[in-house]
């Protein structure tokens, strides 16, 4: 019960005066990132004319096993993949200091996605997927990944 008010307070506080259009949270069972396990975010956006940010979100342990995560994201509209990409997220610096904001054994590291904020089209439905692309069938460590798109005001 501690751990979930923790979990909505870090939510709340990390939405505090963004105009956040989507905040997905998914946590995995035995903390641990099966690698058959897709994390799949719809989103249909309502104005086009607002750039958006995306970022993601990832919880780990500070005993998870590497100092990286391999992640392959795509986009996906109904004309077909508008964005596809493979990151390598540092989660440990070369000295194995752990990356992030935490207390104790959980770790968050905010990870954009792209290169900076993008338009979308109205009347489109988008379909963002994220996989871990490392060689474990069980990633043990990581607990949570989530999505958050923030419209940024252009200042028209």
């Amino acid at each position: 019960m501690k751990k979930f008010i923790s979990l909505i307070l870090l939510f709340f506080f990390a939405s505090c005066g963004k105009n956040v259009v989507l905040d997905k949270l998914y946590s995995f069972e035995n903390r641990g990132w099966h690698m058959d396990s897709v994390i799949i975010a719809q989103w249909e956006p309502i104005d086009s004319e607002e750039p958006v940010f995306m970022s993601m979100y990832i919880r780990h342990t500070t005993d998870y096993p590497y100092n990286n995560i391999y992640l392959f994201r795509s986009i996906e509209s109904t004309q077909g993949i508008e964005y596809t990409d493979t990151v390598n997220v540092a989660l440990a610096d070369p000295l194995g200091v752990w990356n992030g904001s935490g207390m104790s054994n959980l770790k968050t590291l905010e990870i954009p996605i792209g290169k900076g904020a993008v338009r979308f089209l109205d009347d489109e439905r988008y379909t963002l997927r994220i996989t871990q692309g490392m060689r474990d069938t069980l990633l043990l460590g990581i607990q949570d990944v989530g999505i958050q798109f923030e419209q940024v005001k252009s200042g028209k």
